[in-house]
C-alpha cells in the first residue's frame, strides 16, 4: 500500500510539472535558453534509435536523461562516448553506476562541450592579438535510484552546470535536478519512461540571464516480437521543452542473436534534425558485459555526426 501511494505521488508530481511546463508560452523560443550542450544526446544506442530514450533508459550514461536507468546495473558500469561536433567542438560523456544490494544505485557522471583553442581578435588586431581563448561547458553529476517494486522504478539526478564562454571570464553556473521513473508492464512487453529534466536556477552571464533547457519526457519501449536469436523493439517518445513545441521521437532495433544490432529512427517537430540509424556490437564474444554503439545522426541543412559509445559492466 505504501508503495502504491509512493507511486501514485511521483506521477501526480510529473503530470503537475508537465502541466505546468505545458502552459508555458508554446510555439519557437530558441534562443531563450542556456546550457543548450545539456539538450544533446548523450547515448548512441538511443540516438540511433531517434534519440526516443527515456523508456530505453539502461546502464550508467542513463543518468544523464532518466536516472532509474541505472537500476538495470548488476555490479559496477562503465559507459562513455564521444561525439565529433562542428567547427571541432567535441562532445563527451562518462558515467559510472554501482549498484549496492538493498541500498540502491548509485551513480557520478560528467557531461563536457569544448572548442578548439581560437584566437582573440579586436578591430585594431582583426589577424590576432596572440592571445587564445576557448568556451567549454561541463555538468557534473551525481545520482540515485531506487527500485520500489518489481516492476517500478525511480531515479533522481543532481548536477553542477559550469558555463565558461571565454575562458573563465565569462562563466556562469547553476545546480539543477532530474527525476525519472520506470514501470513495466510484462503482459503487453512495454516499459514505460517519465523524466523531468533540467529544473533549476538560471545561468546568469554579466547582466543577462537565461533559463536552462528544461523538460518533460514521457515515452514507451515495447517487444514487437522476440524469438530464439532475433528480437524487434519499438521506442515512441513525446518531449515538451520550455523552448519549443512538443517534439516526438520514433526509433527501432533488430538484434540477431544478442550479438550485433541494427537501429534506425525518426525525430519529427524538429527544426534542423530528422533520421538516424546506428549498430551496436556486443562484447560477450571477447568474455565481456558490454557493448559498443554507434549512431550517425542525419540533419536537413548541416553535415551528419557521428557518435561513439562504450557501456561495459563489471
Amino acid at each position: 500500500m505504501r508503495k502504491r501511494r509512493l507511486f501514485l505521488r511521483v506521477v501526480a508530481l510529473a503530470c503537475l510539472i508537465g502541466v505546468l511546463l505545458c502552459n508555458s508560452e508554446a510555439g519557437n523560443r530558441s534562443g531563450v535558453v542556456s546550457g543548450v550542450f545539456l539538450k544533446l544526446p548523450v547515448n548512441a544506442r538511443a540516438a540511433g534509435m531517434g534519440n526516443a530514450q527515456v523508456a530505453l533508459a539502461e546502464g550508467a550514461l542513463s543518468m544523464a536523461y532518466n536516472p532509474a536507468g541505472t537500476l538495470s546495473v548488476e555490479g559496477a558500469s562503465f559507459g562513455a562516448t564521444y561525439n565529433q561536433w562542428y567547427a571541432d567542438i567535441t562532445h563527451s560523456v562518462f558515467g559510472v553506476a554501482v549498484k549496492l544490494e538493498d541500498l540502491g544505485t548509485f551513480g557520478a557522471g560528467l557531461i563536457v562541450l569544448s572548442t578548439d583553442d581560437m584566437k582573440v581578435t579586436t578591430p585594431a588586431f582583426p589577424e590576432g592579438t596572440g592571445e587564445l581563448f576557448k568556451a567549454t561547458e561541463f555538468a557534473y553529476t551525481v545520482s540515485y535510484a531506487r527500485q520500489i517494486s518489481e516492476l517500478f522504478g525511480i531515479g533522481l539526478s543532481a548536477k553542477y552546470i559550469s558555463s565558461n564562454l571565454f575562458n573563465k571570464v565569462i562563466s556562469a553556473n547553476s545546480i539543477a535536478f532530474d527525476i525519472g521513473t520506470l514501470y513495466d508492464i510484462p503482459i503487453l512487453r512495454t516499459r514505460l519512461g517519465i523524466s523531468v529534466n533540467n529544473l533549476g536556477k538560471d545561468l546568469k552571464y554579466i547582466n543577462e540571464q537565461y533559463s536552462l533547457p528544461s523538460s518533460l519526457r514521457f515515452g514507451a519501449r515495447t517487444t514487437v516480437f522476440q524469438e530464439e536469436g532475433h528480437r524487434l523493439l519499438g521506442a515512441f517518445q513525446i518531449t515538451r521543452p520550455n523552448d519549443a513545441d512538443e517534439q516526438y521521437n520514433l526509433g527501432a532495433e533488430y538484434m540477431f542473436q544478442d550479438l550485433v544490432a541494427l537501429r534506425g529512427g525518426y525525430k519529427f517537430n524538429y527544426d534542423t534534425e530528422d533520421w538516424s540509424g546506428g549498430l551496436g556490437v556486443s562484447l560477450k564474444s571477447l568474455g565481456l558485459a558490454g557493448t559498443i554503439d554507434y549512431a550517425y545522426n542525419h540533419y536537413k541543412l548541416l553535415p551528419a555526426t557521428h557518435m561513439f559509445s562504450l557501456e561495459i559492466g563489471f
